[in-house]
């Protein structure tokens, strides 16, 4: 694929923060009344922002007390953003790899804009990123294709010389709603049968394998 832009995913593509969020979500739900609930049934709702995992965590609360407990969780998550966190397998490399051939590259992510760059600067990340677009950047978070669009157009890329990296079926959704091409990544958060159900015809199973189909 010839691109000149390449728009990532974070939580499950470019870092793993699944401890981190999960601590979060724990420290959350007893502070609410609830019991800690294990690592795979907090990763499982990670991707569509802190909104909807607290509300699949507690599925029958009020919309007011899930105000509440997300106030809580970004407390609790802000000061706690990398300290599980860590990179994936050959994310710095490769990022280096496509910086040094002046592609543009930037994050879409459901995350707070906020925490998405606490935890990029405090990996070391920013130099490489054009845009960060967080869930609360735009008025509609993935798989609404306005973040994608946004990042387009701040720098002025066609969607046909763009591609999306991510690792769950929203990425995919907000990136085809915006004509942009999706590479899925099989180790993160959703796997590779979520990937293909949501239609993502190209599947990597490392990073760095993005090298060798990116011109």
């Amino acid at each position: 694929m010839k691109k000149d832009l390449l728009i990532f995913d974070l939580d499950g593509t470019l870092i793993d923060s699944s401890d981190d969020i999960a601590w979060s979500a724990n420290r959350t739900l007893e502070y609410m009344g609830y019991r800690e609930r294990p690592l795979e049934s907090i990763k499982e709702h990670i991707g569509w922002g802190v909104k909807n995992l607290l509300e699949k965590l507690m599925p029958q609360e009020s919309n007011e007390r899930i105000e509440e407990a997300r106030r809580k969780f970004l407390e609790y998550y802000g000061g706690h953003l990398i300290v599980a966190t860590r990179l994936y397998p050959g994310v710095m490399d490769t990022l280096r790899y496509f910086r040094d051939r002046k592609k543009h590259m930037a994050v879409v992510t459901n995350k707070p804009e906020a925490l998405t760059h606490g935890i990029i600067e405090g990996l070391g990340l920013e130099r490489f990123f054009d845009v960060v677009v967080g869930g609360d950047t735009v008025g509609n978070k993935k798989p609404h294709p306005e973040p994608v669009i946004k990042v387009l157009d701040r720098l002025g890329i066609p969607p046909d010389r763009a591609v999306f990296v991510g690792d769950s079926p929203v990425d995919c959704q907000s990136a085809c709603a915006a004509g942009v091409d999706v590479v899925g990544v099989a180790y993160g958060f959703r796997g590779r049968e979520e990937l293909e159900g949501a239609g993502c015809g190209i599947i990597i199973d490392t990073f760095p394998e993005l090298k060798g189909m990116i011109e």
